[in-house]
């Protein structure tokens, strides 16, 4: 038998990492004032709310104090997904998206990646999906024994 208190849950945008767990402030349904809930994430995700979040708090017997929170979009910042896709986004428009049989990484500045062996296979279309000359490094022979000095991978930077 559930023997809890549900309440719609907005952020205020306070947010309090402590040993591993995080709490946030905020108000509930009536506009009872919420602080120090504890909000639950799924192992392997971590994410920093921001104001305006909403979730559900949870608390046994409506006591506030020990309140665990559900949730905590900010609508206003949510993608639009897919029937079956999946997106990671933060609130400056940065977006990793799954989509049917598609991947997209889309960042402001730039995109890092870091591991001690990155392999591609398949296609590379350098500068755009209309990509379609092959390209090469400068100085490299061609099969039939000719010096490549044009037609090369600008931008492409190797030591």
């Amino acid at each position: 038998m559930f023997d809890g208190h549900l309440t719609r849950f907005e952020l205020d945008g306070t947010v309090e990492h402590r040993e591993g767990q995080q709490f946030i402030n905020g108000k509930g349904f009536a506009g009872d004032s919420f602080e120090r809930v504890h909000r639950i994430e799924p192992h392997g995700f971590a994410s920093h709310p921001v104001k305006g979040g909403i979730g559900v708090a949870m608390s046994a017997r409506g006591n506030r104090d020990s309140a665990y929170l559900f949730g905590g979009e900010n609508p206003s910042m949510r993608p639009s997904v897919d029937l079956g896709g999946t997106a990671i986004y933060d609130h400056t428009g940065n977006i990793v998206s799954v989509v049917q049989r598609q991947m997209r990484f889309v960042h402001s500045s730039k995109v890092h990646i870091v591991a001690p062996e990155i392999i591609l296979e398949g296609t590379v279309r350098l500068g755009g999906p209309a990509a379609a000359r092959p390209v090469s490094a400068q100085n490299s022979v061609d099969s039939a024994g000719h010096l490549q000095t044009s037609n090369l991978a600008e931008g492409v930077f190797v030591p």
